[in-house]
Order: structure tokens, then sequence, then C-alpha cells
């Protein structure tokens, strides 16, 4: 335990004795030594009066120690003091921005609205719809073990998607004639409705023979039809155009395409049914593409089997393209409406369309993108064209 020194004792103490003095005088620490002295304020009396060589040196080496800690205290402050004058300047300018801009806010003042007028005769902007129907295969069937689950194929199956179809045109025409006014539906029948027995896996594959797909194609396509005139006002045009599949030839015929059609002939009978109905005309001929004026355009349609793809590197865009420009050589088009590729695509100046059995086997062999089935629903407007074109998702 350290002697009790008084405080008079040790600033005599100080006056004779160096720090080691006192130490050894008093029994004191060297901390506690320089404690009191500092306390006392008798410390630079020690250095003044040090006689010894060593302590001299001890007491210069405390003093560059003091001195030392005294810069540092002093940077450190002047450190702060910037650091303080940063954030004091940071602070105003955020202050004057936040009392700028409630100055600008409070001199806003309340909310002033316009009328917005409706444009005159916009109620009364025309269009047509076009649907395509094309590419059902209906007595062709997918089991899913043959395309990896993604797809599954009948004639009930086919039916139900037909329905849903028809169900849909309705829909959407209601729904647009809430923005056009919407008088004529032009419904193309494109073709390969049935999938035929042109080749000998469809002859081995296919559920019944080409006379029975044919008929029940055509129950399907006269129920759907006559959905479409009790469920919209709309008048129907029908288009028809022959696919390469429905064919009674095994090779496809150039000149007497049409003659050796079963679709051809369900055409026929669809016209003759609904032969009473003044609400729907059919347009039937023996050529390869029918074209039909709407407005100032030129619609052309046909199958797609005439335009030959090979698989190229820019997909079906280049070879339709080139058809397209050498038959706008003779008779021009605005658009092209067709088939046969089972891919709904919008390249422009064409629509083709999609298919009702979806992917299958020879889908997976050729390599082909996947693609669920899907019919294209269009609308064309008397001034603007081609407004719409969107797809009606079957699954």
């Amino acid at each position: 335990m350290e002697p009790k020194i008084s405080s008079d004792e040790m600033k005599k103490l100080a006056k004779k004795l160096t720090v080691k003095g006192i130490c050894q005088e008093t029994g004191y620490s060297r901390k506690t030594v320089w404690k009191r002295l500092k306390k006392l304020g008798v410390k630079a009396q020690i250095v003044v009066r040090t006689s010894k060589k060593g302590d001299k040196a001890e007491q210069i080496q405390q003093n560059l120690v003091e001195t030392a800690q005294d810069a540092v205290k002093k940077a450190l402050e002047k450190r702060q003091f910037v650091d303080n004058s940063r954030k004091i300047k940071m602070l105003t300018e955020e202050l004057i921005k936040v009392t700028t801009e409630r100055d600008a806010f409070l001199q806003v003042g309340p909310v002033s609205t316009y009328t917005i007028k409706a444009e005159p005769g916009s109620s009364d902007s025309q269009a047509t719809v076009v649907v395509l129907l094309s590419d059902w295969h209906i007595e062709e069937p997918v089991k899913s073990s043959q395309v990896n689950g993604l797809n599954e194929f009948n004639i009930k199956i086919a039916q139900e998607r037909a329905d849903k179809l028809f169900r849909l045109i309705a829909k959407l025409i209601k729904i647009h004639q809430k923005e056009y006014r919407i008088d004529n539906l032009i419904l193309a029948l494109l073709g390969d409705f049935i999938s035929g027995s042109i080749h000998d896996d469809l002859k081995e594959a296919n559920s019944i023979q080409p006379t029975e797909a044919i008929w029940e194609a055509q129950k399907i396509i006269a129920s759907g039809i006559e959905y479409l005139l009790q469920e919209s006002d709309v008048d129907l045009i029908i288009p028809c155009c022959s696919g390469n599949h429905g064919r009674m030839t095994d090779k496809q015929r150039v000149a007497t395409e049409y003659g050796n059609s079963l679709e051809i002939l369900m055409y026929r009978q669809l016209e003759k049914y609904f032969s009473d109905e003044k609400r729907i005309k059919f347009i039937i001929n023996d050529s390869y593409l029918t074209y039909l004026r709407v407005y100032d355009y030129s619609l052309r349609f046909h199958h797609g089997h005439a335009i030959r793809y090979g698989g190229g590197v820019g997909g079906l865009f280049i070879p339709a393209f080139k058809a397209i420009s050498q038959w706008n050589k003779s008779k021009h088009a605005d658009w092209d409406f067709f088939g046969h590729f089972h891919q709904l695509k919008d390249g422009g100046n064409f629509i083709c369309n999609g298919s009702l059995i979806g992917f299958n086997a020879f889908a997976v062999k050729i390599k082909a993108d996947f693609e669920d089935p899907k019919q294209a629903f269009i609308i064309i407007e008397d001034n603007r064209g081609m407004d719409l074109t969107r797809k009606i998702n079957l699954v």
C-alpha cells in the first residue's frame, strides 16, 4: 500500500528532487508521482530543476511525448471541426432544398381538370372480324406418351376444342362491338380439317376413315355456324379453301386439286344446308387462291401448301414473302391468310394460322417449335386497316 504524502510535502519534494528521487523518497510509483505533480501544477518546475543526466533525458522524453499528444489532440480537434463544417454545409443545403420544394408545393394550389369530349362519330367506326379455321385433323390421334405429355388429341377432344372456339368467337365479337360497329364476320375455312390417308402412317393410326372424318368435321362446323348465328348479330362471309390432307389421291394434284378434295364436297354440303339463311354467304371456287374485298383492302385466302418451306434459317417468313411477292405481280393483295404450318405467325402482310390438333409426333420429328392449339382472330378497320391480331387459345 502506498504511503500518504500531503500536497505541501509533495511540493517541497518537487523543489529539490527529480521524479525518480520522489519515487525513491516516497515509495510512489512513477505514474502516481506524475499524476500528483500534474494535479498540483508543479510539473514544469521539475524539468527546470533536474540536474542528473539520466533524469534530464527522461524528462525531455516525457516532454516530447506530451507535446506529441497535444499535437495529436489538436489535429483531431481540427479534423472534427472540418467534418462538422461539412455536415453543417450539407444539412444547410438540404434544408434550403426542402424549404424551396415546400414553398413551391404551397404555391401550386388546387388541382384543375378539363373535360375530354368524345370524338364525333368514333362509336360508329366500322370494322370486320376475320377468323381463320384450319388444320383441325380431327381423326388423327395424339397420344400423350408420343409428345412427352405436352398434348393429347382425339375426336372427342377435337369437338371440345371446336366448341370452345366458336364460343370464344361469339364472345370476342361482343367485346369488340363496344369499340367498333361490326356487321360482318369472315369465317375462313382454310382446309385440313381431316388428316385423310395420304400417308401410310395416317392410314394405320387414324381413328376413322376419311369419309367418316369429313362427315364428322362437317357436323362440328355446321354446329359452330349455327351457334354464331344464334349468339351474334353479324353476317357471315365464308371463303373456302381446300387443304392438302383432304384429297382422295396419293399425290397432290394441281389442275384437278379441288375436284379430288373431300373438303370441297363438305363446303358444298354446308352451302346447301345454309342456303335459306340470308346472313350467310359461301365463297367456293376452283382456284388455289380466293380473293375478297373488304372496304378498300384486298384479302387473299389459301391453305398455304403452295408455299415451299424447307426449314431455312429465316423460318416461314422468307418463303412466305417470296410467294406473296410473286402472287402480287399478277393480282395484288394487302394481306394473305393461310394455315398449313401449324404455327400462328404475323408477318405484317400475312397471317399464318395455328392448329386445332396442336403438337404431335410429326412436329417432334421435324423439330418444330412447340405451340398450343390456337386459331387466329383479326379485326380490319375501315380507315386503319388491320387493327388487331390476336390468338384464340384452345387449351
